[in-house]
């Protein structure tokens, strides 16, 4: 019997199509931001695309662990490849800690609130699944205890 601890498989479950649904998402965020910056695009642009890549990769995976994962990646790129100086880490940015706080807000309720609907939608489910239960044992039951004539 192998050793598993209980609370980390439902808060940070791993499937390869959730890291591949991430890096696509990742990698079309990064693709962008290259975009705009070699269009000229006032700074700033940045920030902005790597939220949504957060939220929508929290929206799209399972648990915590590739929304977090999407935040810290988000930060190194915000930080490293498209804020000046370029190519660089700066952690005295005016708004970093700012910014940093916003993607891991946006990934921790994102992750929160996907994981109760699915949760809800499971309770329904089953919920559902009983009430056919009971009415296939409430039919079967009437029809032992009813004579054919």
């Amino acid at each position: 019997m192998a050793f598993r601890k209980p609370w980390v498989s439902p808060l940070f479950p791993f499937s390869w199509r959730d890291l591949a649904l991430t890096a696509a998402i990742f990698s079309c965020a990064v693709a962008l931001c290259f975009f705009l910056q070699n269009a000229g695009v006032i700074e700033g642009f940045a920030p902005p695309v790597f939220v949504l890549a957060v939220l929508l990769i929290s929206r799209l995976t399972t648990g915590y662990l590739f929304g977090l994962i999407a935040t810290v990646l988000g930060m190194v790129c915000v930080n490293f490849v498209f804020t000046f100086p370029y190519w660089a880490f700066n952690l005295s940015l005016s708004g970093y800690p700012l910014t940093f706080f916003t993607l891991l807000m946006v990934s921790l309720i994102t992750c929160t609130l996907t994981a109760q609907a699915k949760r809800q939608a499971n309770l329904l489910a089953e919920n559902e699944r009983e009430k056919m239960r009971a009415n296939l044992l409430r039919s079967v039951s009437h029809d032992i205890r009813t004579p054919l004539t």
